[in-house]
């Protein structure tokens, strides 16, 4: 019991005291009037607090949209009472399709039997009924779950493939049109259907529809503008009527898959051949002659060049040369070779050197040049430098020559220069070229070409050159 405290003072705090203590059992009776309610809207539960009247009030407040085929136990209408759960069914849709028409209809029905009923709809026993694409017994809708799609009556399994997108369609038509139509494809004229629009349809049957894209033609010096449905140039050209003949072509090609506004062009092709002689070169055969001078030539049988006939093919396309090309050959005339004859008649003769007259055998002219031990390329602390090939000490009548040209240690005569020996060879020195040799202290630069003299004795036959090269180095 609250005691009441005497004097001013303690009156007004016991005033305080009671008007606190009723803020606060006013506070207790709000909180209990709140209540928890349980909804199952599938698996999981859905906790709604607050203060309703009735199940439909509950559900409002949860903000729980309903169709009206939906089932709630208890009802809409009902008490809601706290601590007793709310379930919904939700009603689920069935595409339902007879020969006549389609649509969707929302059931909570388990079984397909008590579907159809529910739906008013009489089935006998022949009738054909299929759940999601499977065969249903007339005694076995009852035990058929409900399924998403039902189909009653004579119905097919058909494939549309269209630009290579594939529709898989189960259809009570009986035409392929019949059935494009229902799939909601149009066709036009110049569209490609295979099997054709009136062919009745067949369980399992594959449609293809191509559809036909603008297309241009260049051709003979026409522009042809069309519609196809093929792909590949050369069915376009067919169904234009236009036929390839012989070698011709078309760009793009048939291995080309068109694609609208392709331009396909025609290429005509013809082909004509000509004739052309090309030379068969001949041969020239040397042949020694004693009846000729040594260094003299003469010709005993000219020569005749050949003749290649070969046979051309040219290749014209659309009126153009394109290209060439042997198609055939053949030798129409053999050639002739050419026999030179050289001279292997030695007469000895005499010149005049700066020791006396000397008898020669040969004169050839020669590129001359000249050369010191030191600028021979070896270098002095060499143990061949000044000595020649021949082993002679290089200097003043030692000479560097080609032994293909000059008789190897041989005496030559070059006026201004006198008598030397063929002793020394270089690197450099080849053919008509011959390298006069120099002491130190009394070089001579020679440069230009000489008459150069083979002196005497005449070497063996199979030591001389009969025929020296024509071109001076």
């Amino acid at each position: 019991m609250l005691k009441l405290l005497a004097g001013p003072k303690r009156i007004v705090t016991a005033v305080l005291i009671l008007v606190g203590l009723g803020s606060l059992l006013a506070a207790g009776y709000l909180v209990a009037a709140q209540e928890t309610f349980t909804v199952y809207d599938g698996a999981e539960p859905i906790m709604v607090s607050g203060s309703f009247a009735t199940v439909g009030d509950v559900l409002a407040g949860a903000d729980i949209e309903l169709r009206s085929e939906d089932v709630i136990v208890p009802d809409v209408g009902e008490t809601a009472v706290p601590g007793h759960a709310i379930q919904i069914q939700r009603a689920q849709p069935v595409t339902l399709t007879t020969e006549t028409e389609s649509k969707t209809v929302w059931s909570v029905q388990p079984t397909l039997g008590a579907f159809l009923q529910e739906a008013g709809i009489t089935v006998g026993r022949t009738d054909q009924i299929f759940a999601d694409g499977r065969q249903i017994l007339f005694n076995q809708l009852d035990t058929t779950p409900l399924p998403q799609k039902v189909e009653i009556g004579r119905f097919v399994t058909i494939t549309i493939l269209e630009n290579g997108q594939q529709n898989t369609l189960r259809t009570a038509a009986q035409t392929v049109g019949a059935a494009l139509a229902e799939a909601g494809i149009t066709i036009y004229a110049a569209d490609n259907v295979t099997p054709s629009l009136g062919s009745w349809l067949e369980p399992g049957m594959t449609i293809q529809v191509q559809r036909s894209v603008p297309l241009t033609i260049q051709v003979d010096g026409r522009i042809i503008q069309t519609r196809s449905a093929h792909s590949n140039a050369l069915d376009v050209l067919a169904e234009a009527g236009i036929g390839l003949v012989g070698y011709d072509y078309t760009q793009p090609g048939p291995e080309t898959i068109l694609q609208p506004d392709d331009v396909i062009t025609v290429i005509r092709v013809t082909e004509d051949f000509r004739l052309e002689d090309q030379p068969i070169p001949y041969q020239t055969l040397y042949q020694a002659s004693d009846e000729l001078d040594l260094d003299t030539q003469a010709v005993i049988t000219p020569g005749v060049p050949g003749i290649l006939r070969q046979r051309i093919r040219v290749r014209y396309e659309n009126g153009v040369e394109v290209s060439q090309a042997v198609d055939g050959e053949w030798t129409a005339r053999e050639p002739v070779n050419a026999v030179i004859g050289y001279g292997t008649r030695i007469t000895i003769r005499t010149i005049q050197t700066e020791q006396g007259p000397r008898e020669y055998w040969r004169v050839v002219r020669m590129r001359v040049t000249s050369y010191t031990a030191a600028s021979s390329g070896k270098s002095p602390d060499n143990p061949r430098y000044g000595i020649t090939a021949s082993g002679l000490p290089a200097g003043k009548g030692v000479v560097a020559v080609d032994r293909n040209i000059v008789p190897w240690k041989s005496e030559v005569y070059l006026e201004g220069y006198g008598v030397a020996i063929a002793g020394d060879t270089g690197g450099g020195v080849r053919g008509r070229w011959i390298d006069l040799g120099f002491d130190e202290d009394n070089f001579e630069s020679w440069w230009g070409y000489r008459d150069v003299y083979f002196l005497t004795p005449v070497p063996a036959p199979e030591d001389i050159n009969y025929l020296l090269p024509a071109v001076l180095p």
